[in-house]
């Protein structure tokens, strides 16, 4: 064995020669492989472009799932919160929703809004048509606010619902009929307490005319605060003072009393008609006649 000038083993020309052929064959194999990516990437390129207007499809497609899924989400929240329909709800139900209208009638029209016993007379729940307009304004007042509702809603509500309702209850109790008194609950159907004055300075057995319209809720408050002299009042002085829980809730609770016991008399009348009637669609166990 013949050794290098270093001391290592001398390498033949046989051997150098063998290890030039093996770099080149891995070299026409990396040569072979970059090529091989070359048309690789040359083929993905012309598959990109093919696919190009085809990806701007799914992703205009994605933006519409997108839009049907946010306009679901909104429906969805919407419906956890349907408008109260006082016409056919439960009285358990009614319940539920007389309390909130109370609350939101002492925290939002009275706290926030500053409304006046001039435009929401203290009587305005004895009176069904003012009462549906109260109702109506808290339902789309809570519609108008929800997370996912337009802010154009919100603006509806503030800019002409309050004062479209508010203008209709004054309609329905007008002033020549219900009025508002200093320092107390305003007076609820005055030619009927007036009338009743006047019946009982004669028998004060009379608690209501025999004659003439008369309320579907007796009135709470039995002529407590006299009617006070125009001269100690300023004209528009019930144009200034807001609503009082003390003032209207009286009258308030004795209406949804009222109501309440309406709607248990007809839930009770539609439990036995129902009852009534599935025991008629019962199949008799007794045979045919023969």
């Amino acid at each position: 064995m013949t050794t290098a000038p270093d001391g290592g083993p001398a390498n033949s020309r046989a051997g150098r020669d063998s290890q030039v052929l093996d770099l080149a064959a891995d070299v026409r194999r990396v040569r072979d492989d970059v090529n091989r990516l070359r048309e690789t990437m040359g083929d993905l390129a012309s598959t990109v472009s093919e696919f190009g207007p085809q990806l701007l499809d799914v992703q205009r497609d994605l933006n519409g799932v997108r839009g049907l899924v946010d306009e679901l989400t909104a429906a969805t929240e919407t419906t956890q919160t349907p408008p109260a329909d006082w016409f056919t709800m439960t009285a358990d139900a009614a319940q539920q929703e007389w309390v909130a209208l109370g609350d939101w009638v002492h925290h939002v029209l009275a706290g926030w809004y500053q409304i006046a016993r001039a435009q929401l007379p203290d009587c305005w729940a004895l009176h069904r048509p003012a009462f549906l307009q109260v109702a109506w304004l808290h339902t789309s007042h809570t519609q108008a606010y929800l997370p996912a509702s337009h802010p154009n809603q919100a603006a509806e509500w503030n800019t002409r619902w309050l004062d479209a309702a508010l203008e209709k209850v004054r309609r329905y109790v007008p002033e020549s009929r219900c009025r508002a008194v200093t320092g107390g609950p305003g007076e609820h159907l005055v030619d009927h307490l007036e009338t009743t004055q006047q019946a009982r300075s004669v028998d004060p057995g009379v608690h209501y005319p025999p004659a003439g319209e008369v309320s579907p809720y007796p009135n709470p408050y039995d002529q407590q605060y006299a009617p006070q002299p125009p001269e100690q009042r300023s004209p528009d002085w019930a144009e200034q003072e807001v609503i009082r829980a003390d003032y209207w809730g009286g009258y308030f609770t004795q209406a949804m009393q009222a109501d309440l016991a309406w709607r248990r008399t007809r839930d009770e009348q539609l439990a036995t008609q129902n009852a009534e009637t599935e025991t008629r669609q019962q199949p008799s166990d007794d045979p045919p006649p023969h």
